[in-house]
């Protein structure tokens, strides 16, 4: 449990997602963060596509006393959405109401946590399969896609990190959209590798079109490839390594900036 300031709360960002499993699971998580949180506020809220709104969440915290507020992103990378949207909306929503103070935390990336659940999903798809030489496997990263090169790095640079917790003959990253490489051409590329199994991995929170789309590809490439054991891992949540992350991405929140002024009028 974090020790905060009776006036703090949290609000808790998800993208938001017409399907409303990404959407359940996005607040199952938010609602493992108000455990760990005890007594502090914890709002979620969606950047788009659902409900609560950013500014409903705002609203909310607010109407229950809170006037500090610290907002996580709960988003794998650190593209537009992180880097202006959320800022945006927040500072829009919290300059309705007088002397609030708005903090913001680093999303997800690629915290331990995060890199430990994405392993335990590969494991878990993996389960009833059949053994297979991990020098004859080959780990496909599925990664949502952005126009951002630094979120596109950084999607790379976890894929680097997972590759390390499994050793396999071989490591691809493929993008759904909006980047390079496509998936269907990392796929066809991987199936000229010779490998007796494809794992794609979905580096994405929640179920949803995304995740769907990832398993229509890998069905497609299975019929290319009859040869080939296609194998296709869960998305990442919820699961309570998740929350941790979060508390702890939390915790290491900046410092509250004393608002302008107040030094001088102390004086």
């Amino acid at each position: 449990m974090l020790s905060w300031d009776a006036v703090e709360g949290l609000l808790l960002v998800g993208h938001g997602t017409r399907a409303s499993r990404g959407n359940t699971g996005f607040l199952q998580v938010a609602g493992s963060v108000a455990v760990r949180m005890g007594a502090v506020p914890v709002e979620p809220c969606f950047l788009e596509m659902a409900r609560p709104s950013i500014a409903e969440g705002v609203e909310r915290l607010v109407r229950g006393g809170v006037r500090r507020i610290t907002v996580m992103p709960l988003l794998l990378a650190a593209a537009g959405h992180v880097r202006r949207d959320i800022p945006t909306a927040v500072a829009v929503a919290a300059a309705g109401y007088s002397g609030i103070e708005v903090r913001h935390t680093a999303h997800l990336g690629r915290h331990p946590r995060v890199v430990e659940l994405s392993t335990i999903r590969y494991e878990e798809a993996l389960r009833r399969r059949p053994p297979v030489d991990p020098a004859e496997t080959l780990l496909v990263l599925v990664g949502r896609g952005s126009r951002d090169p630094r979120a596109t790095r950084e999607t790379h640079d976890f894929a680097q990190l997972r590759w390390k917790r499994t050793p396999v003959g071989g490591l691809e990253v493929g993008f759904l959209a909006m980047a390079s490489p496509p998936l269907e051409a990392v796929l066809a590329r991987a199936a000229a590798r010779r490998a007796r199994r494809i794992v794609l991995q979905p580096h994405l929170l929640f179920p949803g079109a995304l995740a769907a789309q990832t398993r229509g590809s890998a069905q497609a490439a299975a019929r290319d490839f009859p040869a080939i054991d296609w194998v296709v891992a869960e998305p990442l949540g919820p699961h309570p390594l998740l929350a941790e992350a979060v508390c702890d991405i939390v915790a290491r929140a900046p410092a509250w900036c004393e608002p302008a002024g107040a030094a001088q009028r102390r004086g």
